[in-house]
């Protein structure tokens, strides 16, 4: 199967078509590395490693170019932050999410994910980025985000339930001073 896929993609063609997904998705890729890592020199080494790998496992990239792009870029930063996570994970043991079941992001989550990301690198620890990452704006199970981080499940949960409150209290934070602003102007 795999020296089947290589000889379809010559190995000059699918390095150039693998440069060209990272070239053309780079902000966005170098985007989920940073807002995981909270360091844009490492959000950029992290990138320029998944796009390595990538072009050692060519088969696996031909068929999802993009989803293999971001899940190598965040592979790479969770390598960097294994150390932490692990450290953190206990600490989400302690205090596990009571809801299960937290849904990916809607869209005005992912919004506000975006805009405010520098202040939530600020004010969330690495395991809470990487559940909100993987489970909220990826959309894998927690399950999937726990095997990617090489923690437990419920540690994941816990840490996604933090992210997400504190994105709903960052929302209201964000209504509010909206509601501020208008009424200036009433």
């Amino acid at each position: 199967m795999i020296s089947a896929v290589s000889d379809e993609f010559p190995k000059g063609l699918a390095t150039q078509e693998i440069g060209n997904v990272f070239t053309h998705y780079r902000d966005e890729l170098e985007w989920v590395a940073n807002f995981l890592t909270g360091d844009k020199n490492v959000a950029t080494a992290c990138v320029i490693d998944a796009c390595a790998l990538a072009e050692s496992e060519t088969p696996d990239f031909q068929e999802w170019p993009l989803e293999w792009a971001r899940v190598g870029t965040i592979g790479s930063a969770v390598q960097i932050q294994q150390q932490r996570i692990a450290q953190l994970s206990s600490a989400y043991m302690v205090r596990p999410c009571i809801h299960r079941g937290h849904a990916a992001l809607s869209a005005d989550s992912v919004e506000i994910v975006i805009e405010e990301s520098s202040a939530l690198i600020m004010k969330m620890d690495v395991l809470c980025r990487c559940a909100l990452v993987i489970c909220g704006l990826e959309q894998r199970s927690t399950h999937e985000a726990a095997l990617m981080l090489g923690v437990d499940q419920c540690s994941v949960e816990g840490a996604y339930c933090a992210a997400i409150h504190f994105l709903e209290v960052l929302g209201c934070e964000q209504l509010r001073g909206q509601n501020e602003f208008a009424g200036l102007w009433n």
